[in-house]
Order: structure tokens, then C-alpha cells, then sequence
């Protein structure tokens, strides 16, 4: 291998250590982690594949997502979770140093820019969801590395194989079974633009490509039919679950959704904006950033000045956004869609850097740097922002109220106690009871309830009657109106309120978000 297509030891060195850095300084682990992790324990501990012993409800979305920690876990033990998801986080950090390794190759070969890498490499390394999603217990890393090394594949200037197609696209499946629309997003725009580059075969081997995407398939299927026919369906149910709360989208508002991104009115800019950053108390002008990079990476594939390879990046893209602005977009989804849009954004750098040259404008040039640093800049200035935000979130909310809710419902409850709450893994994970959430992501009882009466606690309470309810201010409506009779048979036992806490920092970032989740009250079902 020539030497230029080795990426520099400091640059795989960045990638461990900044992910597993933003580990060390918050301790934290994602509170949907713990969801998964329960039936990560119960398999090791020989209760099956479950959340709850003897309910067989497909209760996680990611196959290696719920396989790699229990794996974990049965290395180190039960109830050793924290050096469970430690092992987790090294994996993830290796994966995202691989990941430098597809994209540092593909540069090569195409002779990028130092300038536009040093842009991809300072997003990418500096992006606070990627740093905190590749390291609290989710199954972004996994993710993000069978993106790029697919979209490396399918850019080989030989074109692409069929072994390596399948081992990225079975890769994609076992991570996510929704990831079929991430891979078709990376293959579809082959159709549209295409280039011979010097020295490149005459075609584009498209019997390799689809040999390998369908043999892909085929290493997907054992676990597709296995899960059909242990849980009776072989889509999780945590998709049925949140696609009650999916309210329809019209043929009109879908086809609108390129022009709302255009202007701003989409969630096409939450890929570059902090996690759950629209509760509040981040500055206004990152709102701008996000619509900024958005739009850039797009609708860059209507330039037709731009390099096929970038403008079929962007047209991957342009079709994810469909995809996200239909959904419940969840932070976790974002860094493979976000680390694409990079790729565009080098792009563009590597364009203007050209053009400069060919017509020796050296402002331009000046100006190209100037940008790209304030684009690192502000990914930078969010990174440490962020991470004294899940710092203060894992030591006051997740530890202070959350764990300690759930530890304290496993004190006091009795066998065969059940708990309804919407934040299913902390308490859930902790008190070990079963579980009624809403939407229902590890119960059947409380979707059936939500698809006849919409998402109300009072219709789940009233129709379940769990022993014990863990609930936020606002999602405990008024006992004293006849239509919410029921929560007359439940007193309030204990409350948790982190306010004060939280109030007693002055500077801290996002404080919204984590105000949402500083108070809980619990209520016991009188006898």
C-alpha cells in the first residue's frame, strides 16, 4: 500500500482517545442503554432473550446493540455494569479509528486536500453526539462504522467488491434493522451520477454491487427468521411501539420537506445541533450553523461543478432527509448522517481550494481556512460544552434521581409489583419489577391501550392499574376531575426533585433538557 494511504498515528490515536475522553470526564450511559441491557442480563443469566422472564416481546432494536453487551456482561458478570459498558466503549472507540482508516483511503485515492480533510477529521473527531452516542451504551459506533466502511466500498475508484458489499450491508442489518434505507440511500445515487475516473474500468460493476448487497441479505437472515420465530414477528416491537405516536404525513408535507429544510423547518439542521437542543439554554446562532451545514451538504449534488463523488454523497443526503424529517428522530440517529454531510462539506473546501489555485485568487484560499477552522471552532465549543452537560446529567439526574428511583422501587416493592413510568431504563433496570411504559417499548398491554385511546396515562393507568406509578409533574393530570378518577386510588409515597441542584450552577448548557427529567414523583396503589 503506498505510504499516502495511511492515515497518521495521531489522527487514529484522536479517534480512540476523544470518544473514550468524553467517557472518563461524564460517566455516561444513555438511559435507552439500560433498556437493552436488561435483556442483555436476563439471556446471560439464562432467562432468554427478554425483558421481562417469560414475555417474549422484542424489546430492543439492534441486534448487536443487545448481543455485544451481553457478551460484556458475561465476561465481567452480572451486575458489573459499568466495567460491562467500559468494554463496550473501547470496541466503539476502535470502530470509530477504523472508520478514519475507510474515509483517510477514499482522500487518498482522490487526492483531497489537507486542508478539507483536516475540515472531515476536526468534524468528525470534535461532533459531541458521536463522542458521547459511540461510548454510552448504544449502537452508534457500530453503525457509523458500517456506513463508512460501506460508502468507502462503493467509492473505490475499482469499483466495489462483492465480499466486502456484503459484509458492510449485513453489517448495516445487524445493527439496525431500519438501516436498509441508509444502505439504499449509499447505493441509489450510483445510478445518477457516475464517473470514469483515469485508469478505472469502462463500468461501474453493478452485478458485484447488487451480488453483494443480496448476499448481505442472506447473512442478515438467520437472525430475521430467528427473531420471527421467538418473538412471533420479526420487526422489533419498540418500532411498533413509537409508530403509534407517529402522527400521518401527508403526501403534501412530505414532498415539502426538501423546501422546509431549505428555510430552516426541518429537523434536516438536528444533525449538527446538541442533543435534545430544543429544550433550551443553547445560543440562538447554533440554530443557524445547523441550517447552514444542512442545506450545504444537501442540495450539493445540484452543483454540477462538484465532483461526482461528492454530489453522489450528497444525494445520499438529500434522501436520508426525507427519511428523518418523517420519523421520531431520536440524537442517536444522527452521527452517520451527520458524518456524510462532513464528507460533502470536504468537498466543497476541496472545490474552492481548486478553483483558487487554477485562478490564483489566494483570498479565496485565506478565506477557505478562515471557515473551516470556525466550522472545527464551534463543533469544538459544543464538544465541551456538552460534556460538562452529561456530566451534570449523569451525576444528578441519572445517578441522583433516575437509579435512584429504581433502587429504591426494588427496596420497597413486593413480588409481582408492576411499575408504570415513560423513562423505561434507569428505573426499569433498577427496580427489576414489570414494566408499563409509554409508549409501551416493553409492553404490548400499554400499545393495545394507546392505539384505542391515544397516549394518555390516565387511559393506561385506568386500564392496567400498575401497583406504582414514576411519573413527571406534567404527566400527572389533576385527581380532582372526574375523568381522572382513577389516580384517586394511588397516594403520592416519595418525590425526587433535582432543581435545587441543578439551579445551583450557573453556567450549564442545555439546563432545559435536564430540568425536564430533575423531577419525579412516585405513587403507590392503596391496598
Amino acid at each position: 500500500m503506498h505510504v499516502g494511504f495511511r492515515p497518521p498515528i495521531l489522527l487514529l490515536a484522536a479517534a480512540v482517545a476523544m470518544p473514550l475522553g468524553f467517557a472518563a470526564l461524564t460517566g455516561h450511559a444513555w438511559e435507552d442503554y439500560y433498556i437493552t441491557l436488561r435483556s442483555s442480563r436476563n439471556l446471560v443469566e439464562g432467562h432468554g432473550l427478554v425483558f421481562q422472564p417469560g414475555e417474549r416481546v422484542h424489546t430492543f432494536t439492534s441486534p448487536l446493540g443487545v448481543l455485544v453487551p451481553a457478551f460484556f456482561t458475561w465476561i465481567v458478570g452480572p451486575g458489573r455494569e459499568e466495567a460491562a459498558l467500559w468494554l463496550f466503549r473501547l470496541l466503539g472507540a476502535a470502530l470509530l479509528a477504523l472508520s478514519c482508516v475507510f474515509v483517510w483511503r477514499r482522500f487518498a485515492e482522490n487526492q483531497v486536500a489537507p486542508l478539507a480533510r483536516a475540515l472531515f477529521f476536526g468534524f468528525m473527531l470534535a461532533d459531541s453526539k458521536l463522542a458521547d452516542f459511540a461510548t454510552n451504551g448504544m449502537e452508534t459506533a457500530l453503525l457509523v462504522c458500517a456506513v463508512l466502511g460501506l460508502w468507502s466500498e462503493l467509492e473505490r475508484t475499482a469499483g466495489p467488491r462483492a465480499g466486502a458489499v456484503a459484509g458492510w450491508t449485513a453489517g448495516l442489518m445487524w445493527t439496525r434493522p431500519d438501516a436498509f434505507i441508509l444502505g439504499a440511500a449509499l447505493l441509489l445515487p450510483h445510478l445518477v451520477f457516475r464517473t470514469r475516473p483515469p485508469g478505472a474500468p469502462a463500468g461501474w460493476p453493478w452485478r458485484l454491487a447488487v451480488r453483494g448487497v443480496l448476499l448481505g441479505g442472506l447473512l442478515y437472515a438467520p437472525w430475521f427468521a430467528w427473531a420471527w420465530w421467538y418473538y412471533g414477528s420479526p420487526i422489533p416491537h419498540t418500532i411498533l411501539a413509537k409508530s403509534v405516536l407517529l402522527p400521518p404525513l401527508g403526501v403534501k408535507e412530505f414532498l415539502l420537506i426538501p423546501w422546509r429544510s431549505l428555510t430552516g423547518d426541518s429537523l434536516l439542521m438536528d444533525l449538527f445541533l446538541p442533543t435534545y437542543w430544543f429544550y433550551g439554554d443553547w445560543p440562538a446562532g447554533l440554530k443557524y450553523f445547523g441550517h447552514a451545514i444542512g442545506v450545504l451538504a444537501a442540495f450539493a449534488w445540484l452543483v454540477p461543478a462538484l465532483p461526482a463523488a461528492v454530489r453522489r454523497t450528497s444525494l445520499t443526503v438529500f434522501l436520508g432527509m426525507f427519511y428523518l424529517c418523517s420519523i421520531l428522530m431520536f440524537p442517536w440517529y444522527a452521527p452517520p448522517w451527520t458524518l456524510l454531510s462532513a464528507l460533502v462539506l470536504a468537498g466543497w473546501v476541496n472545490l474552492g481550494l481548486g478553483w483558487s489555485q487554477q485562478r490564483q485568487l489566494p483570498a479565496v484560499a485565506s478565506a477557505l481556512r478562515i471557515a473551516a477552522a470556525l466550522v472545527v471552532a464551534v463543533q469544538v465549543s459544543v464538544l465541551v460544552a456538552a460534556t460538562w452537560q452529561m456530566r451534570i446529567q449523569q451525576r444528578v439526574i441519572e445517578h441522583g434521581v433516575r437509579r435512584d428511583i429504581g433502587l429504591w422501587l426494588r427496596a420497597q416493592a413486593k413480588p409481582g409489583d408492576s411499575v408504570l413510568m415513560e423513562c423505561l431504563g434507569y428505573v426499569g433496570y433498577f427496580s427489576n419489577l414489570k414494566t408499563y411504559d409509554l409508549p409501551g417499548l416493553s409492553s404490548p398491554e400499554v400499545v393495545d391501550v394507546v392505539r384505542r385511546t391515544g397516549p394518555r396515562y390516565r387511559a393506561v393507568i385506568d386500564a392496567l392499574r400498575p401497583t406504582w406509578l414514576v411519573l413527571r409533574p406534567h404527566e400527572l393530570a389533576d385527581p380532582r376531575l372526574p375523568e381522572n378518577a382513577v389516580l384517586r386510588e394511588y397516594r403520592l409515597v416519595k418525590t425526587w426533585d433535582a432543581r435545587p441542584e441543578l439551579d445551583a450552577l450557573p453556567l450549564l448548557p442545555g439546563r432545559g433538557w435536564l430540568a425536564h427529567d430533575a423531577r419525579f414523583f412516585v405513587l403507590h396503589h392503596r391496598p
